[in-house]
């Protein structure tokens, strides 16, 4: 009743009544970006992971384990990059060198399992893997034909996924043995067991850097960019002095580190290629090393140059409208 008696003041006419505008509604699930995952995809991924279970299970051809290491590191490396393990939707399957190694790899395993079965069972999922992977393209031919053409895939960044195959080929060869002795693998010296720390952080940043994930900016700066310069140069040093014991046997240079124990010369299948390895994907990463540090100069070069003339175009304008009509 009170009110009735005061007067009600007016608001004028820039009075507005603002209106809530509606929520945004919420996004759509990101779950099939790439459109439907194909049959082939599928059957070749899965083929892959299978024989990438048997592979790192027992292996009965110890003598072979170069040819194990290769197939478990090529194979990790397409399921990274070109199949079921990428981080964007992928439609085309990768060349079967993966699955062709891990066939050959099991077979190896299988006949020299001996009556105790050693490695049987991860002889025969590689090989069985193996071929899936191979025949997905063919068995799922008829229900892909219905799906929708394929999108194309996104790229990653070729540097990057070679520095990661380089630095996956270092951490499958580095912990093999490299002599015939007792703790002497790749890792058993103070260098090696650096080198295999250095290569884990370099295949961190280089997963990182092929897709230009959220941490990309801890790549390039601080201790891990400190990581991907040294590397690939201890591996180099580490992979050249393991190659030189095995070819110089007990007189090799090499000895002064006091590694690798027992005669290297023995067998270079066995304990010299593990080193050989190593050397080259240390000589791969450099390589990427220098070509994306190049393309990074380049591009920077490119940025300031287009700054300069932005500047220079810019008090152009401004000395141009400063002049009496």
């Amino acid at each position: 009743m009170e009110n009735k008696e005061k007067d009600i003041k007016s608001l004028g006419t820039a009075f507005e009544v603002v209106t809530p505008a509606p929520a945004a509604p919420a996004p759509a699930p990101q779950g099939n970006v790439g459109g439907p995952l194909r049959g082939a995809v599928a059957k070749c991924g899965l083929g892959l992971l299978l024989a990438l279970a048997g592979l790192l299970l027992p292996y009965g051809a110890p003598e072979f384990a170069v040819v194990k290491a290769l197939a478990i590191t090529v194979v990790s490396w397409q399921l990274l990059t070109l199949s079921m393990a990428r981080v964007k939707p992928v439609n085309q399957v990768p060349l079967p060198l993966g699955a062709a190694l891990a066939i050959a790899s099991g077979a190896l395993g299988i006949m020299k399992a001996g009556d105790t079965g050693v490695g049987l069972i991860g002889g025969a999922a590689a090989v069985l893997g193996g071929l899936l992977s191979i025949a997905g393209p063919a068995m799922a031919k008829k229900a892909d034909s219905k799906l929708p053409p394929a999108a194309q895939d996104s790229p990653v960044d070729d540097q990057f996924s070679k520095s990661l195959l380089a630095y996956l080929l270092i951490l499958a060869f580095l912990p093999m043995s490299w002599a015939n002795g007792e703790g002497s693998t790749g890792v058993a010296t103070y260098l090696g067991a650096l080198t295999f720390v250095f290569c884990v952080l370099g295949a961190w940043a280089s997963w990182v850097g092929m897709w230009k994930m959220w941490q990309m900016p801890a790549v390039s700066t601080g201790f891990v960019g400190l990581a991907l310069f040294l590397a690939p140069l201890e591996a180099f040093l580490v992979g050249a002095l393991g190659l030189v014991r095995v070819l110089g046997g007990d007189s090799a240079p090499a000895d002064f580190l006091k590694a690798w124990p027992g005669n290297g010369a023995q067998d270079f299948v066995q304990y010299g290629v593990p080193p050989l390895v190593v050397l080259l994907a240390a000589c791969l990463a450099t390589f990427e090393l220098v070509q994306g540090a190049k393309k990074g100069m380049a591009s920077n070069k490119q940025k300031k140059d287009a700054e300069i003339e932005a500047r220079k175009a810019e008090r152009a304008a401004r000395r141009g409208d400063q002049k009496p009509a």
